[in-house]
């Protein structure tokens, strides 16, 4: 449904090699970093929810940019610029995280219609040997991705483990748990089925032409 019968595998490949996370530069600190194209309009809107996440929801982050800078329309002064900057630049990563999984748990809701989220991952590993490897989670994750081999729709289905939340705050547990992978080379792709089924398939391949 998502690639058709004849997909290329420079396609499987862009979309099986982009994860959702953000630049190491601290410049560009909060864009998600894209390697090719493909994803591009999966991590532009996971990016728009981030933004408006940490600039128009100053209860829930302790580093959000105050109200008066935030309301204050689209003309700013440029000192108002240079500290919306500074204050996005100076976010820990357990702040950009957070922002990551609101963001993502907020979209997937949406999907379904504010009743369920459906969250795709991956049964690569399991939490007894995460925690018995060593190396960051990252590194272990990447690591278990050595084996996993996506050339079609079939082989995706092998290693993919769906989970289904009836609140936005088990959404929002479930996210954290396995947000390592989605910041792996896999992430786009599993947060594109997440949103399709929690979307519903029927309703949308009701859009799909005849």
């Amino acid at each position: 449904m998502i690639f058709g019968d004849g997909v290329s595998r420079n396609v499987l490949a862009q979309w099986t090699n982009q994860g959702i996370r953000f630049s190491e530069d601290l410049e560009t600190s909060m864009r998600l970093v894209q390697h090719e194209g493909g994803p591009c309009g999966v991590l532009a809107a996971i990016q728009a929810f981030v933004l408006k996440y940490l600039l128009f929801a100053p209860e829930e982050s302790d580093n959000a940019v105050p109200n008066n800078l935030s309301n204050s329309g689209t003309r700013k002064e440029p000192e108002n610029g240079c500290l919306v900057t500074d204050i996005l630049q100076s976010l820990s990563e357990e702040e950009k995280s957070r922002s990551l999984v609101r963001s993502m748990s907020e979209i997937l809701f949406l999907c379904g219609r504010n009743e369920t989220a459906v969250i795709a991952s991956l049964n690569i590993l399991d939490c007894d040997l995460l925690e018995s490897e060593k190396g960051s989670v990252d590194e272990v994750i990447a690591k278990a991705h050595e084996s996993v081999s996506v050339e079609s729709g079939s082989d995706l289905q092998k290693v993919l483990r769906v989970s289904t939340c009836t609140s936005l705050s088990s959404a929002i547990q479930k996210l954290e748990n396995v947000l390592p992978i989605f910041r792996s080379r896999m992430g786009a792709l599993l947060f594109l089925i997440s949103a399709l089924l929690s979307r519903g398939l029927i309703l949308e391949i009701g859009k799909l032409p005849s």
